[in-house]
């Protein structure tokens, strides 16, 4: 029973439900109170105490419905035993009391002759259990543990029975059917495992994928993959927003200010009933994002752009520029649609052929540089390479000179910067912090320590 339950457990965070250890134990004691024999007020009574949200509710439905499902060997005979309560078997269909009764010490060439599917399955159950079988991952693991799960059955004892039948002359018709039994017993175990993987493997397989991304370069990245791409972008945009949240409550309360508490608790005799802390205002960064949206780097200003609109109110000053060879504001694109519409327009909006650093340089000392004071943090993404025109490093000294600080963020390695027509090497020196960015881990890095370095200063 409680076997059945830990599964279960292992089943909903496979699919993505997060239950925590309090979670469990009420649902632990919801099973004692309605037993296991009513599929719909056990569903009821785990989904009280697994489910919070409206959001959590659906994956526990779906996955409650793909746990405790009994569908194995239904057709192994022509007619099934009586008398079965089909909800009854289906609630129990993991290893608990009730639906898989009968199976004892019978030879597993009994129990596939006699077409017990209730039998059967729950020997299958045994021996899933058995071989550990929620453990699986991969799809390259549905081999292995359909074979293991058979063994664990019995099937070694049911392959000799097959060949003793063979050998047997006046017993042709036993080895024809006990051969036909064995082969429907592989297909119900790997269908068995199939379902299984789909409900203990999705959010390990999710997981490592999601891993896999955030450490591919951004240009590599398939379009299939973009709409998960945006999950994992908003996940870690709201981890940094509520760590750095948490950072600035922190600071926010200050030193206790013991001037002000003495002199305010001076009417009880200098017992300090009322405390009073020296407040801090807390400075959140001002940025100007800069991005190159040109073929060679566009998938890179993708994410940067998603990012920096996904941190909310952890930057109290946003203003987003795309640019192939002219300076263009999109930051009122942001603001009127969501954050994954507004990075596709801007991407299929702002173009043009031959990027041009020098002009867009030129275009940011005429439209931005009078707004850029000590509060405000330059952040430039790019590959700094400029079709061989002008450079007008310059102005890149003006924005050193005037901003809090300068980020260029270059998607290409440091040993390429400079050569053939990047200009990389001629604006680093005006930059406050100048690296390799190509990855959403690297990403997230950088968006971590901006934020970090406001949060100390302030």
């Amino acid at each position: 029973m409680q076997a059945t339950l830990e599964d279960f457990f292992k089943a909903l965070r496979g699919s993505d439900l997060k239950i925590s250890l309090n979670a469990q134990i009420d649902a632990a004691r919801a099973v004692e109170l309605v037993g296991w024999s009513d599929r719909t007020l056990l569903k009821s009574a785990l989904g009280t105490t697994l489910a919070k949200t409206t959001a959590d509710r659906a994956l526990y439905d779906e996955a409650f419905d793909r746990f405790f499902r009994f569908s194995s060997f239904e057709n192994m005979a022509a007619q099934d035993p009586p008398d079965q309560d089909q909800d009854k078997q289906t609630a129990t269909g993991s290893g608990g009391p009730g639906g898989c009764q009968g199976s004892g010490g019978q030879a597993l060439s009994q129990l596939l002759m006699s077409g017990d599917s209730a039998a059967l399955a729950k020997r299958m159950q045994e021996a899933a259990r058995e071989v550990g079988l929620t453990d699986i991952w991969f799809f390259t693991q549905k081999g292995f543990y359909t074979q293991k799960i058979q063994q664990a059955m019995g099937l070694e004892l049911l392959d000799r029975e097959i060949s003793d039948a063979k050998r047997q002359t006046l017993a042709p018709e036993r080895a024809k059917a006990l051969e036909l039994a064995r082969k429907k017993l592989f297909v119900e175990v790997r269908n068995f495992v199939e379902r299984k993987l789909a409900l203990f493997g999705t959010a390990p397989t999710r997981q490592l994928h999601d891993d896999f991304l955030q450490s591919q370069k951004l240009s590599n990245i398939e379009k299939r993959d973009f709409a998960r791409m945006h999950v994992i972008v908003s996940k870690i945009a709201k981890r940094l927003a509520e760590r750095h949240s948490r950072r600035k409550k922190k600071r926010v309360r200050g030193q206790l200010d013991f001037r002000k508490t003495l002199r305010k608790n001076a009417a009880y005799d200098g017992v300090m009933f009322e405390t009073f802390w020296r407040s801090k205002v807390v400075d959140r960064p001002r940025v100007v994002a800069i991005c190159d949206v040109s073929g060679s780097v566009r998938q890179y200003a993708r994410f940067l752009l998603l990012f920096l609109h996904s941190l909310g109110e952890q930057v109290s000053d946003l203003r987003s520029f795309a640019f192939t060879n002219h300076l263009v504001e999109v930051s009122d694109t942001f603001e009127s649609l969501p954050v994954e519409q507004a990075v596709d327009k801007v991407m299929q909006a702002v173009g043009g052929s031959g990027t041009d650093y020098g002009q867009t340089l030129l275009d940011i000392e005429a439209q931005l540089l009078d707004d850029i004071d000590r509060r405000t943090t330059v952040l430039i993404l790019g590959d700094a390479r400029n079709n061989r025109g002008q450079a007008h490093a310059e102005v890149m000294q003006l924005l050193y000179q005037r901003a809090r600080r300068v980020i260029w963020l270059n998607p290409e390695p440091v040993s390429f910067w400079g050569l053939g027509d990047s200009e990389m090497k001629r604006y680093a020196p005006y930059c406050h912090i100048a690296r390799e960015c190509n990855s959403l881990a690297h990403l997230e890095s950088t968006l971590d320590a901006l934020l970090r370095t406001h949060s100390a200063s302030a």
